[in-house]
């Protein structure tokens, strides 16, 4: 009998879907059709596959924000957010699929070659095996499998288990939009096994991966030579300098530390505050994280519904324990009934706790204080994580020189760490990962270069 993977509503415990999890013959299979489809479909149907799949998902909305909000606990407006998003990341990958070129290549320089022509062409790299995380099903997927399919790819697709169903939706809109169907092929189950077996499958030529960092490690060790892209874990920081316009950044953070109950790997964690206006952030920031509305995230007015499951609410609690034991004051919230945890605010950060080093992954925010760029700097670098930092500061001379001191993928001045407007190059470093999404930027990086040289000699007509 083949297994079943139940999906449950992330609030209420309910069963809402059960999908047949696939076993080893399934996944070559998927793989086999992949391969002899990569490179068939003509550039100008790959753009229109794209954009008449964003048009189904547009008309679907209603089913697939109920899908989303049901499987991850997010609330609709959470949910009507990503889908939005991932309506522009269809249409900017139709875009690069009909401007996928390469470059002349100025082999003049070479003695002999004074007549010759060089270019290069972008080919796709074959199949990519794309393996997606819960925290954003709609958005992330889409930031993986259209890049593919626009430069020519085919892809197997493996979305989380906890929130498989806005994947279902996505597929679906592509094929019913005329995509071949041996170009995308959907599997479901643990990453431990269906996951595993696709990064470890010798055909597979370009592993894109978001999840954990420990993960992560595990591909790259067990993927052979494929092309890997890895969007891992965070622990980010927001740096509020002693000019920072309070009016702009408390709302903003109150909503980048807090959105999808603080499940994003950009979600400010840790709030880095000049010491001259530390009291008056700590203050005002408790005050609006006290009247974020937290439950049922169908429920109207809600703002924060549940984690993912009870499990990572328990992690939560017990770092927001290990802080407050190591000196830390909680301010707010921090309370815990099942999978829901009541939004978090934290003053002072002890280096010594969990919190400053590890992902939260959680609804809270531990405050601390900076006296100095430097200690802003050392502070904000030390965790073995990197992947984005935002700054509030109207010194610009203060900014970029900040910017400078950091060891992060990405810095959003005048805006938080959560920043990302999915055009923009995003990706992180040191254990934050390697690579970069982006439309353009993931096209480019999911085709190769081949070079054709003509050897040219010339006749001259009197």
């Amino acid at each position: 009998m083949t297994e079943r993977l139940p999906v449950l509503d992330k609030y209420t415990g309910d069963v809402i879907a059960e999908l047949p999890v696939a076993g080893p013959d399934q996944a070559d299979e998927a793989i086999a059709s992949a391969t002899g489809a990569v490179g068939q479909l003509p550039y100008q149907e790959r753009a229109l596959a794209l954009r008449r799949a964003a048009r189904l998902l547009d008309e679907r909305r209603d089913t697939v924000v109920a899908q989303y909000v049901a499987e991850t606990g997010f609330t609709p407006a959470d949910a009507t957010t990503e889908l939005d998003r991932t309506l522009l990341v269809l249409e900017l990958c139709a875009q690069e699929a009909l401007r996928l070129t390469g470059e002349m290549v100025p082999v003049q320089a070479a003695t002999g070659h004074e007549d010759s022509l060089c270019f290069t062409l972008r080919v796709p790299v074959g199949v990519v095996a794309a393996i997606t995380p819960f925290n954003a099903p709609l958005s992330t997927v889409a930031h993986k499998i259209a890049p593919a399919l626009a430069a020519g790819n085919a892809v197997v697709l493996k979305p989380a288990e906890q929130t498989p169903m806005s994947a279902i939706s996505l597929v679906q809109a592509l094929l019913d939009a005329g995509l071949p169907e041996q170009l995308l092929h959907l599997l479901h189950g643990p990453g431990e096994t269906v996951g595993d077996h696709l990064v470890r499958h010798p055909d597979v030529r370009y592993i894109t991966f978001t999840g954990s960092t420990e993960t992560g490690r595990h591909i790259r060790a067990v993927s052979g030579l494929a092309r890997t892209h890895l969007e891992l874990g965070s622990n980010a920081p927001t740096l509020l300098w002693r000019d920072a316009d309070l009016e702009l950044a408390l709302p903003l953070v109150a909503r980048a530390g807090y959105r999808k109950a603080g499940q994003v790997c950009t979600s400010v964690q840790r709030l880095l505050v000049h010491e001259t206006i530390a009291d008056e952030v700590v203050a005002r920031l408790t005050a609006l994280v006290q009247e974020i509305t937290y439950g049922d995230p169908r429920a109207p007015g809600t703002q924060v519904g549940p984690l993912i499951d009870t499990e990572a609410a328990e992690r939560a609690e017990g770092l927001v324990g290990d802080a407050v034991d190591r000196g830390s004051r909680l301010l707010t919230g921090g309370t815990r009934k099942g999978a829901l945890m009541a939004p978090a605010v934290l003053a002072g950060l002890p280096d010594a706790a969990r919190l400053a080093s590890e992902e939260a992954f959680a609804p809270l925010v531990a405050v601390d204080t900076v006296g100095s760029l430097e200690e802003a700097a050392r502070k904000a670098n030390a965790t073995r994580y990197g992947l984005q930092t935002g700054v509030f500061c109207q010194d610009l001379d203060v900014a970029l020189t900040f910017t400078r001191l950091l060891q992060t993928g990405g810095v959003m001045i005048n805006d938080t760490s959560s920043c990302h407007p999915d055009p923009m190059p995003y990706g992180g470093v040191k254990d934050s990962g390697q690579g970069v999404e982006g439309p353009r930027y993931a096209v480019q990086d999911m085709t190769d270069a081949r070079t054709v040289l003509i050897r040219h000699r010339p006749r001259y007509f009197s």
